[in-house]
């Protein structure tokens, strides 16, 4: 191994409330491996920079997991922001921490939680995502753009500012085509290849699963119908899957409502699958045959669960994902473009509806549409 030990890899975080995002830091070292960025022996390095000299952090924090039958590190380092104006400057302090590791990162992995260039939650969101592209950028570090779907953007200034950044990049991977012809318009090359959660393996659990199943992700992002520049749109959400959910007891099948975004401890707000799942279970006249999995399962293990169910219908995307990478029939509820897309990337057509805004008159025809796919997809090809 060269005398570059570290990568940075952004929004790697294997405990994050988005377990979908939490898939995306497994599947990348894999993905990192296959494709000769790192090699064992390599690291994961993240810094915090924070402004306030006053405040008092832990110098490091480490962390060990194991990915691929392998042990690997994360190293959390908290540094000055003053510090990092000055080594930019040449002003180096004699043998920092900061300046110890920094010259050893041989590459920023941006992940970006897999949709997050883009305006469409907010530019709070959008900001958070890019300190380490702009690190990479003042320092001189090459960066890539791991797989991932770029856009839409609802500002055209917001939509001019990640295509400079992009312009920078050493090498762009998308998992989709939506931005595709942005990236050709400004001859920017790209990559297309499956999303990270592909490369993350599943990790069976002790769990009984009543057969014949359907699986039912409920959204606290739609369920609570107030997040973000998406508030108001999911009225008549909660109404699609206590209408879907007659539709399985009326065939005998068992159903699990899959949380996929949550944290049990401190749930977000506006955002919190587990919170929302309890609430719209609570609320359920008619519980037969209804499982709620109010469990505090990680990434593979989810993975391992929705693989396990005969149909699956998913309002976060990488809970589709799950279903779609382990050749499980998935039907996606969508609030954004990237669903469809995503979909029919993995050669998955007409199995998705959007959800945005629909009326209550709307309701069965969305019923219908995924209980159509459902006896295409499973009973007649059972029988």
């Amino acid at each position: 191994m060269d005398e570059k030990k570290y990568v940075i890899i952004s929004d790697f975080n294997l405990k994050s409330n988005n377990r979908g995002t939490a898939a995306l830091g497994y599947g990348a070292i894999s993905f990192l491996l296959q494709n000769n960025y790192i090699e064992e022996g390599y690291e994961i390095i993240n810094y915090n920079f924070y402004r306030n000299p006053f405040n008092r952090f832990p110098k490091e924090e480490v962390k060990e997991f194991e990915i691929e039958g392998r042990i690997w590190r994360q190293h959390t380092l908290y540094i000055s922001a003053f510090e990092k104006l000055l080594y930019r400057r040449k002003i180096h302090f004699f043998n920092t921490p900061f300046k110890k590791t920094i010259r050893k990162v041989k590459l920023v992995a941006a992940l970006n939680g897999g949709d997050g260039l883009t305006d469409l939650y907010g530019d709070i969101l959008l900001n958070s995502r890019l300190p380490e592209i702009n690190l990479a950028i003042e320092l001189n570090i090459p960066f890539i753009i791991m797989p991932q779907t770029i856009g839409p953007f609802l500002n055209e200034v917001n939509k001019d500012r990640i295509i400079t950044l992009l312009k920078r990049a050493d090498r762009i991977y998308v998992r989709d085509d939506n931005f595709i012809d942005e990236l050709k318009k400004h001859n920017l090359t790209y990559v297309k290849t499956k999303d990270l959660s592909y490369f993350m393996k599943p990790q069976p659990f002790e769990i009984e699963i009543k057969k014949p199943c359907v699986g039912i992700n409920v959204s606290g992002l739609a369920y609570s119908n107030k997040f973000g520049n998406l508030a108001g749109q999911f009225d008549n959400y909660p109404k699609i899957i206590t209408e879907l959910i007659k539709r399985f007891q009326e065939r005998n099948y068992n159903i699990y409502i899959i949380p996929h975004s949550y944290n049990v401890n401190k749930p977000e707000v506006n955002n919190d699958d587990m919170e929302s799942s309890k609430l719209f279970y609570v609320s359920l006249y008619d519980k037969k045959g209804v499982y709620f999995v109010e469990r505090d399962l990680i990434s593979p293990q989810l993975k391992y669960l929705i693989s396990q169910m005969d149909f699956f219908v998913g309002t976060r995307m990488h809970a589709n994902f799950a279903a779609i990478f382990t050749n499980t029939p998935a039907f996606g509820l969508a609030y954004s473009y990237k669903f469809k897309s995503a979909f029919e990337n993995n050669g998955i057509f007409n199995r998705t509806i959007d959800i945005n805004n629909v009326s209550s008159f709307d309701v069965n025809k969305v019923v219908e549409t995924i209980e159509n796919a459902f006896v295409e997809d499973v009973l007649k090809k059972k029988s």
